[in-house]
């Protein structure tokens, strides 16, 4: 036989199962929640100063020991975008979109390891940021 007692104990369990159900309940009412989002950051290329050596017959770009693909360098007043290192010669592209293989020698500077103001370009970053619910 049922009692009155349980009989309202089922009721008011029943009323309160929704509530209970809802996601939000059981969270702390201060957590942080790490949300990811895409922002688009501006940059700057590293842009150097090379000169040229004469070694024996043949002439020579002195670039710094650390160069890498994607510098700008600044070769006669223009500026050329190296795609290639090698040991004894980079291949740069010009700004009309022309491949050039450079003859180098790899060597730390005053003149080579001043950085100069690259040109800008934009870069996609993912951040994590926390989000207060």
């Amino acid at each position: 036989m049922i009692l009155r007692r349980d009989f309202l104990v089922g009721v008011l369990a029943l009323a309160a199962l929704p509530a209970l159900a809802h996601p939000g309940l059981h969270r702390h009412p201060h957590r942080r929640r790490v949300r990811r989002v895409r922002r688009r950051v501006r940059r700057r290329h590293i842009r150097r100063r090379v000169v040229w050596r004469a070694i024996g017959p043949r002439r020579a770009l002195v670039v710094p020991l650390a160069v890498a693909v994607g510098w700008e360098l600044l070769v006669d007043d223009r500026v050329v975008v190296v795609h290639e290192v090698h040991d004894d010669h980079v291949v740069v592209k010009h700004a009309d979109g022309k491949t050039e293989k450079m003859e180098v020698v790899k060597e730390d500077t005053a003149e080579n390891t001043e950085e100069l103001e690259g040109s800008e370009y934009e870069v996609e970053e993912e951040v994590e940021e926390e989000v207060e619910e």
